[in-house]
């Protein structure tokens, strides 16, 4: 192993600056999805913080309930709609009811995905498990998009981001489908960017390396090889730790915000250097 590749302990953050609100999205609208949890409650909430109305979409409704509650307590303003992002009609009805109680559309985030449970080689993979994965990360998007984008062209334009993973650019053993849902995610992006440039919509992705969320503690519990496998994910970022969901929401308000108007089409990178070794 070389040496910048060696394990370091997992340190956090010791700067306030990514949870500082500076209000850049004051006055917008938008619709997140996968909120109840990880970096979808982090970018919703801080998304609030940046004076940014927000309809939080989920299938866990307690989660989703005490992420609006935290974020109207806080003097944001956020509503709950809740349903399956598999189902083509859920996905209608969700973006009806949002757009009706936000007033409108600005922004959308397609954060909502999942990971394995099981992983192996690409031969040990079935195709139900294949599906649920493109199901949930590349077709739900997709559907996301085709409901949404009509109503931000409705408003003159707006801004969609979408929460990738460094997986669709690198392999990580074992995990072939969840890789293969991230670089089509990162597809439709791009087809968003050029298709609908002229008509005033950008359209750019985000791509982290491992994140500290419920979501990776799930994939630790379930891989066979437990806390080594965790050791070994540590030893792939030189920075030696984990990323956080205030980091990539940090990254995200950027993104969506006015101050990078010129900016879409783009696959951003937030993964410690790991993409780098």
């Amino acid at each position: 192993m070389s040496e910048v590749q060696r394990f370091i302990p997992d340190r956090q953050p010791t700067t306030g600056d990514v949870d500082r609100p500076l209000q850049r999205l004051s006055g917008l609208r938008a619709i997140v999805t996968g909120a109840s949890r990880g970096i979808g409650l982090a970018i919703a909430e801080r998304f609030a913080k940046e004076g940014c109305a927000v309809a939080c979409l989920g299938r866990d409704v307690e989660r989703l309930h005490a992420c609006v509650s935290a974020i109207t307590s806080a003097g944001g303003n956020a509503l709950a709609v809740s349903g399956d992002l598999r189902s083509e009609g859920e996905i209608e009805r969700q973006v009806a009811e949002a757009v009706e109680g936000l007033g409108g559309l600005d922004v959308v985030v397609n954060n909502a995905g999942t990971d394995a449970d099981d992983w192996g080689s690409v031969h040990e993979w079935t195709a139900e498990n294949f599906d649920e994965m493109m199901a949930v990360n590349a077709r739900a998007p997709f559907l996301v998009a085709k409901h949404t984008l009509p109503r931000l062209l409705d408003g003159g334009g707006g801004c969609m981001l979408h929460i990738s993973s460094i997986c669709a650019v690198t392999v990580w053993s074992g995990d072939f489908a969840y890789g293969m849902s991230k670089a089509a995610l990162n597809m439709l992006s791009d087809h968003i960017a050029v298709e609908y440039a002229t008509r005033g919509i950008r359209s750019n992705t985000i791509m982290p390396g491992a994140i500290r969320t419920d979501m990776f503690e799930d994939v630790v519990a379930n891989h066979p090889a437990g806390r080594e496998f965790e050791r070994d994910v540590l030893a792939r970022h030189p920075v030696g730790r984990m990323g956080t969901p205030a980091e990539v929401a940090a990254l995200a308000v950027t993104l969506c915000s006015d101050e990078v108007r010129f900016m879409t089409g783009s696959n951003v990178v937030i993964d410690g250097g790991y993409s780098r070794l």
